[in-house]
């Protein structure tokens, strides 16, 4: 019985976490169809540790539509507030949401 349930817990886990990169797999496309060489992941739209908060980048992508146009239209401005512009960051494979990423 316990096996079983530690199976049930497993599948369960496996689906959630699935689940959640399946829903930003899009958006991190939409990132790299702009930044062929951009390193994407959660933390480019979400705050560490909390994958349901959108960092600074994550909410002016978000405003500005979650699209390949979205990207386009929010290169030029500093989400994170630390002088390097979103696409200067991701182009550079920093974080253009954590202002500790420059």
């Amino acid at each position: 019985m316990k096996k079983t349930g530690t199976v049930i817990c497993v599948v369960v886990i496996c689906l959630v976490a699935g689940g959640c990169v399946y829903a930003a797999m899009p958006d991190a496309q939409n990132v790299k169809a702009v930044y062929e060489n951009a390193t994407v992941g959660c933390t480019v739209c979400h705050a560490e540790g909390n994958f349901k908060e959108l960092n600074a980048y994550g909410k002016a992508y978000n405003e500005a539509g979650r699209s390949v146009d979205a990207v386009r239209a929010i290169e030029g401005a500093d989400s994170d507030g630390d002088g390097s512009s979103n696409g200067d960051e991701l182009n550079a494979g920093t974080n253009p949401g954590v202002a500790a990423t420059e």
